[in-house]
């Protein structure tokens, strides 16, 4: 099954680019492209869902003009129709889960990540609303394992808190204290979502200049492999 991104949430975030249209980072100039904010078609419930920070990729040439934009993933193909995802597919292919999905915390295009953490203080509503979305997908989606594979990304779930100590409304809040909430069985977190304690992994981006090495990749295929076999 899978949850319609599109369908159920476009004017939901519609609305929030409407009422924070005024915020000056989303009217620089030559940055157009940040009032457009990007989301997935669709999210598979029960499956293995990779978590970035926002989308850096633009569609096409004429982003400026569109209000809102949905990217497929064509998993069941030999490539995605968008190249970011084709580490990703790779490593779930690797760890034995071919049904899999990916979902930002933000829907903001942006390629620099320091302007998204500006945000983060300059702006903690219009992030906030964003990350209400989110966190109600990920509860309804239900996965079986999260990687989050970005350390900003990994922020709005509850790790760093001293960090943004005065912007407490940003994060989830979950209990990320490795002394007493990391399971040292399957060596990560686990978190309540929906109700269901579920297995998530904080790690490195998965492509990109900062990408993982080979030995960082190997280790997170055979953890993800683990994991699966117990959850």
């Amino acid at each position: 099954m899978s949850i319609n991104i599109e369908q159920e949430y476009k004017q939901k975030v519609i609305a929030i680019w409407k009422k924070y249209d005024l915020i000056p980072i989303l009217n620089e100039q030559e940055c157009e492209y940040r009032k457009s904010p990007l989301l997935p078609q669709s999210i598979e419930t029960n499956s293995l869902l990779f978590v970035g920070c926002n989308p850096s990729l633009r569609i096409d040439a004429t982003i400026i003009n569109k209000e809102i934009e949905f990217y497929p993933i064509k998993i069941e193909s030999e490539k995605t129709d968008i190249q970011y995802f084709e580490k990703i597919k790779d490593v779930a292919s690797k760890s034995g889960m071919p049904s899999w999905s990916h979902l930002d915390m933000l829907f903001l295009r942006e390629t620099n990540q320091k302007i998204v953490e500006i945000l983060t203080y300059s702006n903690v509503d219009f992030i906030q609303e964003q990350l209400g979305i989110v966190f109600e997908i990920i509860e309804r989606a239900s996965p079986r394992l999260i990687v989050v594979a970005n350390a900003l990304a990994s922020e709005f779930f509850g790790k760093k808190k001293a960090k943004h100590n005065s912007f407490g409304a940003i994060w989830k809040g979950y209990n990320l204290d490795f002394g007493k909430d990391f399971d040292n069985e399957i060596g990560t977190y686990k978190i309540n979502i929906g109700g269901k304690m579920t297995p998530v992994i904080f790690t490195g981006m998965l492509s990109g200049q900062r990408a993982l090495d080979l030995g960082s990749d190997e280790r997170l295929i055979w953890q993800i492999k683990m994991i699966l076999k117990k959850y």
